[in-house]
């Protein structure tokens, strides 16, 4: 079974279990905590990934690090990864239960790269002109990239639109050369 749909399978698992004990918005925030944590340190992902580190070392860790600060239900799923030997698709299942509640909730979640930060303003109106285009709702994830030089490089699903001053000279480019050969 690829790990995409054992990922599947538990993000499944994990919504229904929070919509049962009437706590999906916490174990939502509880999800982005962790897919933080992990986006954060490559330690913790290593750590998680080592067949090395026993079983009871891991959950102690899961305790430390998450024990006050997320839901029951949260806890006892990631510990119930952690029982079944399934810590290395942490990763993955954080990114199937936001893709499932996404669905849920008639969101999309949206990447945008500039080579500057968005002012709060320009972020308001760049979500707004997304809702407009996807017709759903728009969570919004930003990354200063300068190597675009300017403009902007948005990701919906697995469309791309790339108006990054990279892409309009590298087009610039193409263009001088099939010219100067035609």
């Amino acid at each position: 079974m690829s790990e995409i749909t054992i990922a599947r399978r538990y993000a499944q698992a994990l919504n229904e279990q929070a919509a049962q004990s009437g706590v999906l918005d916490q174990v939502d925030a509880d999800i982005e905590l962790i897919r933080e944590s992990l986006a954060d340190s490559r330690e913790l992902r290593a750590f998680f990934d080592s067949p090395i580190i026993s079983r009871e070392k891991k959950a102690d860790v899961v305790k430390a690090l998450f024990g006050e600060r997320i839901q029951t239900v949260t806890m006892n799923f990631m510990g119930l990864l952690v029982e079944k030997r399934r810590e290395g698709v942490f990763p993955s299942v954080v990114s199937s239960y936001r893709e499932l509640r996404d669905d849920q909730l008639g969101t999309t979640a949206v990447s945008v790269r500039t080579a500057y930060e968005l002012s709060e303003e320009d972020q308001n109106a760049l979500v707004n002109e997304l809702k407009s285009l996807t017709g759903k709702q728009v969570r919004l994830e930003t990354k200063v990239d300068a190597s675009i030089m300017g403009g902007i490089v948005i990701r919906i699903g697995d469309t791309v639109y790339d108006g990054s001053i990279t892409n309009q000279l590298a087009t610039l480019r193409e263009r001088l050369q099939r010219g100067a050969h035609a």
